[in-house]
């Protein structure tokens, strides 16, 4: 079981990354690089060397925003690939951006809210994802940056 929660925590490290490296209008088309830190993790019955491990070991994550992304906004990219999730706040403009939204999966439903500033061509968050899964409540905070790196 315990294997199961540190891959579902690694899964929802992936889901922090990819709503906080989304585009929004004013955002800057071309290849990003983002990379995301555990600073805390709150999960029943994990072993001290899992957390540590988890903090230890930063998440990189690449990909390419188009003009057609950048002028889309985040919004609707956000829920491809990534399960059932829905927004249930979403505010990105004047370079800050708010938002919160739940995934419901067959382990449970997490919540992740997400704050943070961005520039045309980087952004900075601090996520909290809250699950709910078969060993109770699990609290996760990450930070992310990402900075636009060149062309696609």
């Amino acid at each position: 079981m315990r294997r199961h929660q540190a891959a579902l925590a690694a899964c929802l490290i992936t889901v922090s990354l990819t709503a906080a490296t989304q585009t929004a209008p004013g955002v800057t088309p071309g290849r990003w690089d983002s990379t995301g830190t555990v600073t805390a993790v709150e999960m029943p019955g994990m072993p001290p060397d899992a957390l540590a491990m988890m903090k230890r070991r930063p998440i990189n994550h690449s990909y390419c925003v188009t003009k057609a992304d950048a002028e889309s906004g985040s919004k609707g990219l956000f829920s491809e690939g990534n399960g059932d999730c829905a927004y249930e706040k979403f505010a990105m403009a004047n370079g800050r951006l708010n938002a919160a939204m739940l995934c419901k999966g067959p382990q449970g439903n997490a919540r992740l809210t997400m704050l943070g500033s961005y520039t045309a061509t980087t952004y900075e968050t601090a996520n909290i994802t809250v699950m709910d899964g078969p060993q109770g409540k699990m609290r996760m905070t990450t930070k992310m940056r990402g900075k636009r790196v060149g062309d696609c």
